[in-house]
Order: structure tokens, then C-alpha cells, then sequence
């Protein structure tokens, strides 16, 4: 249930019909809020009103159920002792106090109620035994003149908070659905149109020269050519200085074939026939 809180305004005025005459209550107003503490205006509360006797939390002597309804400022108007109960509120015998009110709430406007507090009945209730009490019913007196009003009470301490209830148990984890198939593939879009081509960048700086490399080996000699055909003979020579006359010496020539014999025992071999031999003196 969503967790409020209850602010109790007031306990106070006695309600009664007639003398002798049921039924007999007091008037108790509370203002619900909600747990960040702003009051829960114009909604349907469903309230349980528990009167117990001796000590908080004693013997239950009367209790009652209402259904209202907040008004704008989240307050609630009750008239307790006029609410849904199978107990007798008149029977309650209040010289043989002291008692308590329990005040339980449900937010939602159902009965699942959840205590918000208890605190004592003080001394307007009791009026209700000053009704009967003593020797039997006398006769009503004058009108006393009204007292001044008493000293406010202290407010009593703030009771302990309760445990904590235990954590439920952690629901059971969903099983992980099947991954949906692939849907097909959409088409190919068309080719965009060619862009303009970029103007030429700007021509970077030349590099410097690398080295000169090593010289290579020198390559193998090639095989030599044939010999070329024989070139057609020259012409001939000027003829030279005719030499001084030389000392005679006699000899005898002989030719024989293409060999010229001198009688000193040496021969010459004739030069061929378009050579000319001059053997004069």
C-alpha cells in the first residue's frame, strides 16, 4: 500500500444527540498526507478507528470503519462512535480508563489498513461518563461559567520506527525472445553523379641529385671480324731516279723457265709476267 502519513489536528466536541439517546460520539479530525509530506487533497481514504484500553496496543474495547473523503487541504471530518461496527460504542464504560485511539489508513480507499499511530483519549470523552456517574441522574444544573482555556500539552515523544518488513522473493526472469529473421536486403541505390575535378596541386620542389654510381666492369672483347675482300691493286708507282752507274762486273745470266741463274752460283725467281725484268747494263 502506498505509504502515507497521518497528521492528527484535533480531538475535541462532544456530539450528542439528546440526553439518554444513541448514538453518542466526539468529533475527530485528521489531515492525510502522503510520504513526502503533502497532504492527499480531494480523495477517497478508507479509515479504521480502533479505541483500546489500558495501554497502547491493550484490550480493543470498540472499533469502527468509514469511507470518506479528503477535502482540498487533505483533511478528514470523522464522528467516531457513528461508524461501520457490529461493537456498542454506548457500553463503553469510561470511568475505567485510561484509553487509546488507533488511527489505520488505506490510501487506495480499500480495507487494507496500515496503523499510522496511537495516542491517548484525553478529558472530553469522559464527559460522556459524567452523564451517569454518582448516585443515579440528577437534575441538569445552570450553566457554569466556561473556564479559561489550559495549558497546551506536552507533545508526547515520536514512537520508534518499526522493522523493516523481509524482502519478497525475486520473480521468476522471462525467457529471452527468439532474434526476429533478417529482413532482405533493400536495392542498390544508384551511382551518384562524378564530382568536378580538383585543380592540379602545386608542383612540390625538385629533390637534389642522388650519386654517381659506381662504374660497371668493363665488357668482354668481341669476337673479330672476317676479313674483308682484297681492294683492287693501286696504280703504279713514279718511277724513280735512275742510280749512279755502278763497276761493272761480268757475269753470265742464264733464265731458265721462270729462274734467273747469275754464273756466281745465285739465281733470282722471276716476278710474274706483268712485271718487267730489266737486265741491261
Amino acid at each position: 500500500m502506498k505509504k502515507i502519513l497521518l497528521s492528527l489536528v484535533a480531538i475535541a466536541t462532544i456530539s450528542f444527540t439528546s440526553l439518554g439517546q444513541s448514538p453518542e460520539g466526539f468529533k475527530y479530525q485528521a489531515v492525510v498526507r502522503d510520504a513526502s509530506s503533502n497532504p492527499m487533497t480531494d480523495q477517497a481514504v478508507g479509515m479504521q478507528i480502533t479505541i483500546q484500553q489500558g495501554s497502547i496496543g491493550g484490550a480493543v474495547v470498540y472499533q469502527e470503519t468509514f469511507a470518506p473523503t479528503t477535502n482540498g487541504y487533505g483533511l478528514v471530518n470523522l464522528e467516531i462512535g457513528t461508524g461501520t461496527s457490529t461493537d456498542d460504542f454506548s457500553s463503553i464504560d469510561w470511568s475505567n480508563g485510561p484509553y487509546f485511539i488507533e488511527t489505520a489508513v488505506d490510501a487506495t480507499g480499500g480495507t487494507s489498513y496500515a496503523a499510522m499511530g496511537t495516542s491517548q483519549l484525553m478529558s472530553v470523552p469522559y464527559a460522556l461518563y459524567a452523564k451517569t456517574s454518582g448516585n443515579g441522574e440528577g437534575p441538569q444544573g445552570d450553566q457554569g461559567i466556561q473556564g479559561e482555556t489550559g495549558l497546551q500539552g506536552v507533545t508526547g515523544d515520536q514512537g520508534e520506527t518499526g522493522s523493516a518488513g523481509p524482502i519478497g522473493p525475486q520473480g521468476d526472469q522471462g525467457e529471452q525472445g527468439h532474434q526476429g529473421e533478417t529482413g532482405p536486403a533493400g536495392p542498390i541505390g544508384p551511382q551518384g553523379e562524378a564530382g568536378p575535378q580538383g585543380e592540379p596541386g602545386i608542383q612540390g620542389a625538385t629533390g637534389d641529385q642522388g650519386e654517381q654510381g659506381v662504374q660497371g666492369d668493363v665488357g668482354t672483347q668481341g669476337i673479330q671480324g672476317e676479313t674483308g675482300p682484297e681492294g683492287p691493286q693501286g696504280g703504279q708507282g713514279i718511277q724513280g731516279e735512275q742510280g749512279e752507274d755502278g763497276v761493272g762486273i761480268a757475269q753470265n745470266l742464264s733464265v731458265s723457265g721462270d729462274t734467273l741463274s747469275i754464273s756466281d752460283g745465285n739465281s733470282i725467281v722471276l716476278p710474274s709476267e706483268e712485271s718487267c725484268l730489266d737486265v741491261s747494263n
